[in-house]
């Protein structure tokens, strides 16, 4: 059986995975990714895209960054993954290294409305669509393929899009087999060594717009390889696929919601200054912040304070820090804007002894400089944390209220937080997304 044939297979099983806990924390993830969309129309990418909706070449601002029906529907997927990984606040699997949320939730949601399809259909796809993503990025080594140029997500997110619709589209085990293959044949993505800017963001969209119509070719009977991910995949990538252990339970559960709008690799950072200052430490005071990270991780993070734009700010280790001194390390607009000048230095570094945690644990070591010359160390494990779906219920919400709010909309906002977590019982999608565009002006 080829790795596609596998992954065709292993994505069908995972529904028989999911619980009703399981099933719950799918709608989180739905709830989580539609708030990055809709806070993403006030991205500067934002009013770039628009250009490329309104067909004119102009861009002028969308009208809501959810376009619910409106457009084409690659021009929907494409539109709503991008923004929906563009402040870096989606939700990310650390050992494979993919962002499944960006190039699944938005093409599960627009293919569900453009059939006609209930809020369970879309539970399961999502599910679906994150299983094989993941699968995916751990076979071919997760964060290590950061290190060959390799983005995870771009590279593997058109499977996703593609299972996750050829489930919505009812085709069987072949076809979804055939799905995949077409999704694989352009697989690719490229991490830059200069400016991630906006080529970064489009590579999930064209992700899942491809996977999506991947899956709708299959459906017409067109005709794939299987094999793509085996022999052609090993060659391209540098790295031969490596079946993992059957889980007890599906991918999505081992993803992890952001807590904060910057690439994951300084979440550690952040979590380490958050413990240094339960300790006393005056980190307020230090006039130098070393950054040290395993060495796959530091492939595309920077310690730039003048970034040319709000996607490489994310990646800045100096606006990580900057937010967290200012108190800002959950706000977007910290990141799309200019680092204040009262930012102490920031040095980045590696810690080849870190890359043992890899893949499973993104860690991260920190010493700060105080004016007394001493210096302070902390290091973060980085490891994935068990948490109690109920807490995960309100840090969610709480992020989605966040990302959404604005005066005298408290309760159409909590209506839609309502029925998106009650997914499974959603007859009418549009409904759904027609209600969240409302919302997410941007």
């Amino acid at each position: 059986m080829s790795v596609i044939e596998e992954l065709a297979e292993q994505g069908g099983h995972s529904l028989s995975k999911a619980d009703g806990d399981t099933r719950l924390l799918t709608a989180l993830h739905v709830l989580d990714t539609m708030g990055c969309v809709a806070a993403g129309g006030s991205h500067p990418l934002a009013a770039q895209l628009s250009a490329l909706v309104s067909g004119t070449g102009e861009g002028g601002g969308l009208r809501s960054p959810v376009l619910a029906g409106t457009h084409s529907l690659r021009t929907t997927v494409l539109v709503e993954s991008v923004l929906a990984h563009a402040d870096e606040y989606d939700a990310l699997h650390p050992a494979s290294a993919v962002v499944p949320s960006a190039v699944v939730v938005p093409a599960a949601l627009a293919v569900a409305d453009h059939e006609g399809r209930p809020g369970s259909a879309v539970v399961d796809a999502v599910l679906v669509g994150y299983e094989v993503a993941v699968e995916a990025g751990l076979r071919f080594g997760g964060p290590r393929l950061y290190e060959r140029s390799w983005w995870p997500t771009a590279v593997f997110g058109a499977l996703g899009a593609a299972s996750a619709t050829a489930h919505l589209l009812g085709l069987d085990r072949e076809a979804t087999a055939t799905s995949l293959g077409l999704a694989a044949a352009g697989l690719g993505g490229l991490l830059s060594q200069d400016e991630l800017a906006a080529g970064h963001y489009l590579l999930a969209g064209q992700a899942a717009a491809n996977g999506v119509e991947a899956a709708y070719l299959a459906r017409a009977g067109a005709r794939a390889s299987r094999t793509l991910l085996d022999g052609p995949a090993a060659a391209a990538l540098g790295v031969a696929p490596t079946p993992g252990p059957a889980g007890a339970r599906p991918h999505l559960g081992g993803c992890v919601f952001k807590a904060y709008p910057c690439a994951l690799p300084l979440h550690a950072v952040l979590r380490a200054l958050d413990s240094l200052a339960g300790s006393q430490v005056p980190v307020g005071s230090a006039h130098r912040v070393e950054v040290l990270l395993p060495t796959a991780l530091s492939r595309f993070v920077s310690a730039d304070r003048a970034p040319s734009g709000p996607t490489e700010a994310a990646a800045s280790a100096a606006f990580a820090v900057g937010a967290w001194l200012h108190g800002a390390a959950g706000d977007v607009a910290f990141f799309r804007g200019e680092l204040p000048p009262d930012t102490p230095e920031v040095v980045l570094g590696r810690a080849p002894d870190l890359d043992a945690g890899l893949p499973d644990h993104w860690g991260a070591r920190v010493v700060v400089h105080l004016p007394d010359g001493q210096q302070v160390v902390r290091e973060e494990a980085g490891a994935a944390r068990e948490t109690a779906l109920p807490t995960l219920t309100d840090m969610v919400t709480a992020k989605f209220r966040r990302r959404t709010g604005t005066p005298g909309d408290g309760l159409p906002r909590e209506r839609w937080i309502k029925r998106c977590l009650a997914l499974d019982a959603v007859g009418d999608i549009r409904d759904l997304r027609l209600a969240l565009s409302s919302l997410a002006r941007p």
